[in-house]
């Protein structure tokens, strides 16, 4: 099933985007991504699996 989160402000959006996505979690992911803008471009991550393999992907690559 599908699930979507936003957000528009001033903390760090990987981070809000990704406890959010955790909140949606019991629908079942097979597969989850986001979207970044740093100020200069978009950055898109996406992984297959759980959660959790995502948001290591992000905080390796320290997305903000």
């Amino acid at each position: 099933m599908c699930g979507i989160v936003g957000y528009i402000g001033p903390k760090q959006a990987a981070a809000f985007l990704i406890e959010g996505l955790k909140k949606l979690e019991y629908r079942g992911y097979d597969s989850a991504g986001i979207a970044v803008y740093d100020g200069n471009q978009i950055n898109v991550e996406k992984s297959v699996g759980r959660l959790s393999a995502l948001e290591k992907k992000v905080q390796q690559l320290k997305l903000s």
